[in-house]
């Protein structure tokens, strides 16, 4: 089990995340397992190295994002609670990917672009809830 309050900082990214997410079998993938086709693009948040690296200890817990021809498994997700410092909660999803050139980003997706909906910026604070079971199929939201 697995139940962490996460607080972060928003940040501008590198673009990846999008493109990765508009991959066809990325958006079927996701679109699977969150029940809604996701937004082509994540909301990054800057966080400790350690809280992004317990969560990747407990990667396990996540649903893996793999494709459909091959046994390789590029990232995992999990429903979240995400809530912004005006109070404001959505459900979303963070997605980990299992290689990355941050140690401190933890990127999330969500049907809607995050930024519009909760009027995000880079700086703007956040939080999210991460509760996990080891039943993977419990993990959504």
């Amino acid at each position: 089990m697995l139940d962490l309050l996460i607080s972060g900082v928003v940040a501008s990214g590198l673009g990846k995340g999008g493109y990765f997410i508009s991959l066809a079998w990325v958006q079927a993938r996701l679109t699977e397992l969150m029940g809604e086709r996701p937004f082509p693009g994540t909301l990054n948040l800057r966080i400790t190295p350690e809280a992004r690296d317990e969560l990747f200890r407990h990667r396990e817990q996540f649903a893996p994002v793999i494709a459909p021809d091959d046994a390789a498994c590029p990232g995992y997700l999990a429903g979240i609670a995400l809530k912004n410092s005006r109070g404001e909660q959505l459900q979303a999803w963070a997605i980990l990917p299992e290689s990355t050139v941050h140690a401190d980003v933890l990127e999330i997706v969500s049907q809607y672009h995050l930024r519009e909906r909760m009027a995000l910026h880079d700086g703007d604070c956040v939080t999210v809830d991460i509760s996990l079971s080891k039943d993977t199929s419990s993990n959504f939201l």
